[in-house]
């Protein structure tokens, strides 16, 4: 089985995601997983054994450059060359329902557990996470 995560940004948030890589491969050993993270935030990724591949964008760029867009978008599609069975938006916002919608079979939150509600659109299944 091959799963991309999609948690772009924040240190803190992508620290805390990183913790469901050891529940993945503790119930799926076998399986290969990508994450897909900002540029800037790769490093915080390193060395982690639960980690296949780290895939990084640049979106970032886009709020100053947005001739960036094109080769973003083309960058986005090579990695869903990759044939993800499921990609998993940990992240919950509208840009990273899009790259995981891009890359393949998305997964996220549904509407009342995410900030953006318009990301849930985006997605072939959402959850209900309450925040409690």
């Amino acid at each position: 089985m091959r799963i991309a995560i999609v948690k772009l940004s924040a240190m803190g948030d992508i620290v805390h995601a990183m913790t469901a890589l050891q529940f993945i491969k503790q119930a799926l050993p076998h399986t290969h997983v990508d994450w897909v993270v900002e540029e800037g935030f790769a490093g915080v990724l390193e060395n982690n054994l639960h980690i296949d591949r780290i895939l990084p964008v640049n979106l970032k760029v886009l709020k100053k450059d947005k001739s960036k867009l094109l080769s973003e978008i083309k960058r986005i599609r090579f990695y869903a060359e990759n044939k993800y069975d499921m990609v998993i938006d940990a992240q919950g916002l509208i840009k990273s329902a899009i790259v995981s919608r891009m890359l393949g079979s998305s997964r996220g939150f549904d509407r009342n557990s995410t900030r953006e509600k318009a990301a849930s659109w985006l997605y072939k299944q959402s959850f209900s996470i309450p925040y409690e």
